[in-house]
């Protein structure tokens, strides 16, 4: 760790640091506190006043009751913000990231919650748990017990103590050892990260793969009814087949809806390229409802044309019925409720679903899965209403884990509505027209990848409510409001062509990686977001925006990694040699280097020299700026780059990246270098 020396002349570049700091506390932005440097020991802040790391939705639900993390609380010497994290291991980490003191400075002073006097013991899964919140102690006066049975949701926790004695009680009922700062902060911690959902993407891909083929496994049984000659209609025909055979529906269209409570198949003819193609097997409701209501696990659908479904959306008779009085009725309301409206195909506790050659026409969901209908999904095709207000979603997925791949979805409120759907893949798809291409909420895991987004309303990929864990890759989206906007943490997005959008994506996501995208001709290509850094922003192409990129409120970010940074066009013009002048894309001068040469004038001027000096002095000040300190010579995927500029071939095509090779070469060297340390 740094030591807070007040001879150096590093620590009085620091005390004139912290004295300027002092004036910007009084902006801070709302919710985050802002600590005044001035003092010599500044006093711990409550934590919910501090800007908080690390903790996902899911962790949040898993230490409901009385399970808890130690918390570390730390005042950084160029950064007005009190930084707060969720369990010790991610705070240590810290020290050695080589990005967390490039932006923030080395600690001025940091404490830790102690638990002698909360009952510190663990709850029956193994959690650690304590009465209520600990006290605060600088980190180097406690004491800490490592090794014993307490659990987090990523391993062994580290239980922190004012006094020896108290901590020694603990290990003596749950084991480990007593140890001080030192050992605790040369630790060696697992803790998960972006890099690791990076080297986990490729897996999660395969897995698909293995859960489409068990699907084409699951799906071919042996024929034991056809409508038209052994029953008259396909309810009846259902009704009629033994469980784990075929029902065989010929060409021509079946006026009627279908309940199906056996686990069968259901194979049509095929769904045609468009209603009443010959050799189309085609099923129309009466416009009320749903037209196939699943509720039988390991039921496959194959080859049939879906339409007359009802309009209902959702259902607010449902949703109102279970208010949550503790104030959570938001998350419950919308699995209620969107999770009753009408589809062409709705499924309910039916685990196992199969859904291949289906095209479905529809005001509300094509493919609706409630209660653990676990589906896969290939060569589905919904076609929504023109406008988004009066449709809703391709699939909507209400805690049921959905695979899906070679589908197409137009019109309609969201292609693709995961809730609660850890797990999920969507992959190889393409989405046009809809209000937001794929959708997650409260959904962690997941694998969004190669999939072609184009005219969104909203965004191509959106992700909301602080999930974690998510890989969004290959993905190549234009024409729409935003190309990607992921929140939550840990989450790996990289490899994305983002073209012709007004933003190119959005840094929300916290405690993560965003690499090899390719961001080309869009009204703004990035935009930092989070009031304190925590994310890599590495090895990315910025060719041909409006902006390059900008930021809201919040410390400088640096977008670098080691002397890694990204391609900034303009960035390399003027006398110095390419590569050896930061680039900043938030200076009004270097954002112009790429649509006026003439500016590098202004950019090697004396005044701006200096300027640029003045603003290194105090980096965690910067408010709304960016730095790149290493930017690339030239592009690190100038095929890409020239695909979707003209200068290649397919330039209006989906561009593909081999992501998941280099995913895999990272994921090993990242592994190699762990081992190592």
């Amino acid at each position: 760790m740094a030591v807070f020396d007040p001879d150096t002349a590093r620590s009085r570049r620091t005390r004139l640091a912290a004295a300027g700091l002092v004036a910007l506390a009084a902006v801070a932005t709302a919710g985050a506190f802002a600590a005044d440097p001035s003092e010599s020991v500044p006093e711990p802040v409550r934590f919910d006043d501090a800007v908080e790391l690390g903790l996902s939705s899911e962790t949040d639900a898993l230490m409901a009751g009385d399970a808890t993390l130690p918390r570390v609380q730390v005042f950084y010497s160029q950064l007005q913000y009190v930084v707060g994290y969720n369990g010790i291991a991610p705070f240590v980490e810290s020290r050695s990231d080589g990005r967390t003191e490039r932006q923030f400075g080395y600690p001025l002073v940091a404490y830790v919650e102690t638990f002698d006097h909360r009952d510190p013991g663990t709850t029956e899964s193994g959690l650690f748990s304590a009465a209520g919140a600990g006290g605060w102690t600088p980190v180097g006066e406690a004491r800490y017990v490592v090794g014993s049975d307490a659990q987090g949701p990523s391993g062994e926790v580290v239980v922190p103590f004012r006094d020896r004695e108290a901590a020694a009680a603990f290990a003596d009922d749950h084991g480990g050892s007593v140890v001080g700062w030192e050992a605790v902060r040369t630790r060696s911690f697992d803790v998960d990260s972006a890099a690791t959902v990076r080297s986990l993407a490729p897996e999660r891909w395969r897995t698909a793969t293995e859960r489409f083929a068990a699907a084409e496994r699951r799906a071919d049984r042996p024929v034991s009814v056809v409508v038209g000659e052994d029953a008259p209609t396909i309810d009846d025909a259902v009704a009629a087949a033994p469980p784990n055979t075929t029902v065989r529906v010929p060409p021509g269209t079946y006026e009627e809806t279908v309940t199906v409570n056996r686990s069968v198949t259901i194979a049509g003819a095929g769904a045609g390229s468009e209603r009443g193609d010959a050799g189309t097997t085609q099923v129309v409701g009466n416009g009320t409802g749903s037209v196939l209501t699943v509720r039988a696990p390991d039921v496959a659908l194959t080859g049939m044309r879906i339409a007359g479904t009802g309009n209902r959306t959702r259902d607010p008779d449902a949703a109102r019925e279970s208010r949550d009085p503790e104030g959570e009725a938001w998350d419950t309301n919308i699995q209620l409720g969107y999770g009753h409206g009408d589809a062409g195909v709705k499924a309910v506790g039916a685990p196992g679903l199969v859904v291949d050659d289906v095209a479905v026409d529809t005001d509300a969901s094509g493919l609706l899965l409630r209660d653990g209908s676990h589906a896969t999904v290939s060569d589905l095709r919904v076609d929504g209403t023109d406008e988004w207000q009066d449709g809703f979603m391709g699939i909507t997925g209400m805690e049921s884990r959905v695979t899906v791949t070679d589908s197409r979805f137009e019109g309609g409120r969201d292609g693709i509505y995961l809730h609660r759907a850890d797990g999920s893949v969507v992959r190889n798809s393409t989405f046009a027209d809809n209000r937001y291409g794929t959708h997650l909420m409260y959904t962690g895991d997941a694998l969004i990848a190669d999939n072609a987004f184009r005219n969104e309303l909203f965004a191509g990929v959106t992700v909301m409510t602080r999930p974690a864990g998510n890989a969004i890759v290959g993905n190549d989206v234009r024409g729409s409001s935003a190309g990607i906007q992921a929140s939550g943490t840990r989450t790996y997005i990289g490899y994305n062509t983002l073209v012709g959008n007004e933003l190119g994506f959005s840094t929300s996501a916290r405690g993560s990686l965003y690499e090899h995208n390719v961001v080309v001709d869009n009204e703004l290509g990035a935009r930092a977001t989070t009031v304190v850094p925590s994310s890599r922003v590495v090895a990315n192409d910025f060719v041909g925006n409006g902006d390059h990129a900008a930021a809201g409120a919040g410390a400088l970010r640096v977008w670098a990694d080691g002397d890694r940074g990204n391609y900034w066009e303009g960035a390399n013009v003027g006398p110095h040699d390419p590569g050896s002048r930061g680039y900043r894309p938030t200076s009004p001068v270097d954002a112009a280097l790429h649509r006026e040469v003439s500016a590098v004038t202004v950019r090697e001027s004396p005044a701006a020299r200096l300027l640029d000096r003045l603003r290194g002095t105090v980096p965690g000040a910067r408010s709304g700026s960016i730095v790149d300190p290493a930017p690339a010579t030239e592009p690190y995927h100038p095929d890409r780059v020239g695909a979707v500029t003209g200068a290649g071939d397919g330039a209006d095509g989906p561009v593909r990246a081999d992501w998941r090779s280099a995913s895999e070469r990272d994921g090993n060297a990242t592994a190699t270098a762990e081992g190592s340390a």
